[in-house]
């Protein structure tokens, strides 16, 4: 029997469900990719674009009062 026949295992049962979603999704309505929070690195993308966005943005006041 060829493996990807064989039901008889449960093969996938170490991944969590959210591994099978993808990092970005369309967004319900109009035509732009957003990120997808179901998937963990998506969730990780979503905490960390704004925590560098506002990174940058102080360095950039920072370095602009000298």
């Amino acid at each position: 029997m060829r493996p990807e026949n064989d039901h008889t295992g449960d093969h996938g049962r170490d991944r969590a469900p959210s591994d099978d979603q993808p990092v970005f999704t369309r967004q319900r309505y109009g035509t732009r990719w957003v990120y997808h929070h179901r998937n963990p690195m998506g969730l990780a993308l979503i905490v960390l674009t704004p925590i560098i966005a506002i990174g940058a943005l102080l360095l950039m006041t920072r370095g602009a009062g000298r």
